[in-house]
């Protein structure tokens, strides 16, 4: 089973939504990097958002880890990229490291998984997998998805139509 590795957004938005708990029932190991934990916890903490304490409770927990890259000259040839981030460059260097699933929502990240055939994810992707596995029902699923989209997360009008077909 390929282990999930966790960008900032997804946490930070299932968060938001308070459904991030549930990964807990997701069998797959799940990392994140320092980088993040720095983002989105400690920055996270910094600036009061609620999303940065549940983060950490899973953290504490054991449910979430943060794994330390074995090399970095991944991260730094992504990084040659000006429109790369650095959190999202370890990422998906972890991913291929670990031959895991990216979890990531950045259009250019996702882009460059493809190229580089890292098995990629993001929010939504979680979301309906909670649904899926009767975590979430339809309408939670509906409200989760309004209410990511009221606290900042974008998505064309045309991704939100195929959500609501994929949720019904």
């Amino acid at each position: 089973m390929k282990p999930l590795i966790f960008n900032a957004t997804p946490l930070i938005y299932l968060g938001k939504i308070n459904v991030l708990e549930k990964i807990t029932h997701f069998p797959e190991e799940k990392y994140t990097l320092e980088s993040v934990y720095q983002e989105v916890v400690v920055e996270g903490k910094k600036s009061g958002n609620p999303e940065a304490f549940l983060i950490e409770n899973l953290l504490d927990a054991g449910i979430l880890k943060i794994k330390t890259l074995t090399d970095d000259r991944y991260v730094a040839h992504l990084k040659e990229n000006p429109r790369i981030h650095r959190g999202d460059a370890e990422v998906l260097a972890l991913a291929l490291e670990l031959d895991g699933i990216t979890l990531l929502d950045d259009e250019e990240a996702r882009g460059i998984a493809e190229m580089e055939g890292i098995e990629h994810h993001g929010t939504i992707y979680l979301l309906l997998r909670m649904m899926k596995i009767g975590l979430l029902t339809k309408e939670e699923t509906i409200d989760g998805l309004d209410e990511m989209l009221r606290r900042g997360w974008r998505c064309s009008t045309e991704l939100y139509a195929g959500i609501l077909k994929a949720v019904k």
